[in-house]
């Protein structure tokens, strides 16, 4: 018996310790912004407002008095909806992936407004309380002082001004503070994340070095085998292997010039070109690019969607238009059309890697680019331009 009630104290301890363990991880979830759990998120923040409002309540006590409940709260929701309105303008401005200083200008001017909104919402609501019978003394004396020089009062008195600010600050301080500490905290993270995955990359790259390297300088050997003896299979590797030489040599930039992107479109579409010739007909008309980079395989994904979902699902005659040119002086555009299947789906678009090109240009050009999609029954049109 006393083993039994010593075991079952065990277990009791050990479950104990696993709660106590599951609490703590998600605790600390939430505190950091780690948290994944939406539901969870979701009461956390109901939790917190509701703290902040009854804070709120209490100073609004503090100025109306004890007697009179209903001015109170009307005080202490009014400024509850501004700060709420205020933090989670800012929270979705800290959300948007554009530029810092951007994010900076969208903050400053909420709090600006936010500071108006909140500086004539007190002149008004305080005076219209103020109108009531038995109020108190002290408030009458309050709302005259922040108020003699009538409904711009905030703005001309500096005093007043300071006391709306100090206000406002004193209600955004708490959650804003918490908003900034996880934010950095996720930027970190993020940070961590991509330098291990950027090892991880430059070690996997490594150990592949050789097989690449292996397989271009064979296809060069088949290249001059071939070459007198078959010119289709010859002009296949050649164009092949340009494409390597692109893939291993010229995109270990960040940036490539444009023309050697189109070139390694080209050797791809002569490849595609020479396995479709009977029935594919494909224009490219490649302006001069000058000297505009870009990252390199950006467009290819592109090309491939277009015979992948054109091209190779009609079993008749089709077609393919590409064109690149700069327009506007120094605006990179890129076009490409292609013919539909018949019984095509609406959407023609390929998965991962155009997900994966979207998300590219979202991070290297954000507002410095557009890609826009364009289709009907019979085509599928594809607009890039990046300045």
């Amino acid at each position: 018996m006393t083993k039994k009630l010593y075991y079952n104290a065990i277990i009791r301890l050990f479950r104990k310790n696993i709660v106590m363990s599951n609490v703590v991880s998600q605790t600390t979830a939430i505190l950091l912004g780690t948290n994944r759990n939406r539901a969870v998120t979701i009461a956390v923040h109901v939790i917190f407002w509701v703290c902040i409002f009854k804070w709120f309540l209490f100073q609004a006590q503090w100025v109306a008095g004890d007697q009179h409940p209903e001015a109170t709260y009307m005080i202490g929701f009014q400024k509850y909806t501004i700060i709420l309105a205020c933090f989670y303008s800012i929270s979705y401005v800290l959300g948007r992936q554009i530029s810092d200083l951007k994010i900076g200008l969208w903050i400053l001017l909420i709090l600006v407004v936010t500071l108006l909104v909140y500086g004539l919402g007190v002149y008004l609501l305080y005076n219209y309380i103020n109108l009531r019978e038995g109020m108190p003394p002290y408030y009458r004396f309050f709302v005259k002082n922040i108020s003699h020089l009538g409904l711009w009062t905030f703005i001309k008195d500096t005093d007043v001004l300071y006391f709306h600010f100090e206000q406002l600050g004193l209600g955004l301080f708490p959650p804003l503070t918490v908003k900034i500490f996880r934010v950095a905290f996720q930027s970190k993270l993020e940070k961590l994340k991509l330098e291990k995955n950027n090892l991880a990359l430059e070690l996997n790259f490594l150990r592949s070095q050789i097989n690449p390297h292996f397989l271009f300088n064979t296809l060069n050997s088949v290249y001059s085998l071939i070459e007198d003896k078959d010119e289709v299979a010859a002009s296949i590797v050649f164009s092949l292997s340009n494409m390597m030489r692109y893939a291993l040599y010229d995109s270990n930039t960040s940036e490539v010039e444009v023309n050697k992107e189109l070139n390694f479109i080209k050797s791809y579409i002569d490849i595609q070109n020479i396995r479709h010739s009977k029935r594919l007909s494909i224009e490219m008309d490649f302006m001069d690019t000058q000297d505009f980079k870009i990252p390199p395989l950006l467009l290819i994904n592109f090309v491939e969607n277009a015979f992948k979902h054109g091209v190779d699902k009609i079993a008749k005659d089709s077609w393919i238009k590409i064109k690149a040119s700069i327009d506007n002086g120094n605006e990179f555009c890129f076009q490409i059309s292609n013919l539909k299947p018949a019984n095509g789906s609406p959407k023609s678009v390929g998965g991962i890697g155009f997900a994966n090109t979207k998300r590219r240009l979202n991070i290297l050009y954000p507002d410095r680019h557009l890609l826009e999609i364009i289709e009907d029954k019979l085509t599928y049109n594809l607009l890039l331009k990046i300045w």
